[in-house]
């Protein structure tokens, strides 16, 4: 079968897990916009995980809140959906700990990472799987740089094999020349991460309002770590440009460290054609209405409080 996951931590581990309980021969790490747009294409021999639900796949697993709205009348499917702190929870949930018992130390981080439920020192001072955690976000922005010995789909094939082999020592995942050489630049560029982040961030009460477009080639960065610099904000919007300058997206998260915030943003964030969970979500919006939209998303979140 095929497997169709994100590009993260929790789709990697995904791949893990579900690699060890099905005959899974092909990996392929996908948007979650492309799906919903039906851009990837999605048969009964497909797994489809940490993804938008599709009519008709053969294996489906997920735990964003914004698909309970999105599909209440869908018809019944294999797998399993649940409000759960990562989707690999929810894969081993469904198959179980008689077979996936092994990677439960890994699960607990990936529900660390995915769930936010971090303190100011795995922000900080990040190190074993909460590091590898941020290495394979894409939001960090290391996939868009360049001069890798590997690309970033290669690294993404070699590291299921890796936490497979080593699932209780994230040091030796660590070590590997190619994760290591990303970590090199993810410390590298902090200090520089932050002078832009300050540059173009404004706080309005409670909210953050962070505005990347134009701004060119970003350092890479942890995206937690403005939660450390304004803390008595409880949620932030960023925008930023997206895939060749052709839309606009808004990415919206609560505070790990403040958790006042009364958005619901994946609920708030599929009304503009996008999703998440309560406390995180995407959307992308047309270049022609994009301040119009975010506009009325920054309102909607200042009304929330």
């Amino acid at each position: 079968m095929r497997l169709i996951t994100r590009s993260d931590f929790d789709g990697l581990a995904c791949a893990v897990l579900l690699r060890e309980v099905e005959d899974v021969d092909e990996v392929e790490f996908v948007h979650p916009k492309d799906v919903q747009d039906g851009k990837v294409r999605v048969g009964r021999h497909d797994i489809l995980t940490n993804l938008p639900y599709v009519q008709g796949v053969g294996l489906w697993f997920d735990h964003h809140s914004s698909e309970i709205a999105r599909n209440e009348d869908t018809v019944a499917y294999r797998g399993r959906f649940e409000i759960a702190p990562s989707a690999a929870r929810v894969v081993f949930n469904h198959y179980g700990a008689a077979k996936l018992g092994k990677y439960e130390s890994l699960l607990v981080a990936v529900d660390k990472s995915d769930s936010a439920k971090l303190d100011v020192e795995d922000v900080t001072h990040p190190r074993g799987w909460i590091l590898l955690s941020y290495v394979m976000d894409p939001r960090t922005g290391l996939a868009y740089h360049h001069g890798y010995r590997i690309s970033n789909r290669e690294l993404m094939m070699k590291m299921i094999d890796l936490i497979a082999q080593h699932p209780n020592d994230p040091d030796i995942v660590l070590a590997d020349p190619d994760v290591k050489e990303r970590i090199d630049r993810y410390f590298a560029q902090t200090a520089e991460f932050e002078r832009v982040l300050r540059e173009r961030s404004t706080v309005d009460g409670n909210l953050i309002f962070t505005d990347l477009r134009g701004a060119g080639e970003l350092p890479v960065g942890n995206r937690f770590l403005v939660y450390t610099m304004f803390p008595k904000a409880n949620i932030q919007v960023r925008v930023f440009d997206g895939r060749k300058g052709e839309f606009v997206v808004c990415a919206v998260g609560h505070s790990i460290f403040n958790r006042t915030s009364r958005t619901d943003v994946g609920e708030l964030m599929s009304r503009y054609g996008g999703g998440g969970h309560r406390g995180a979500g995407t959307c992308q919006l047309p270049l022609a209405d994009a301040e119009a939209k975010i506009a009325e998303i920054l309102e909607t979140i200042r009304r929330d409080g």
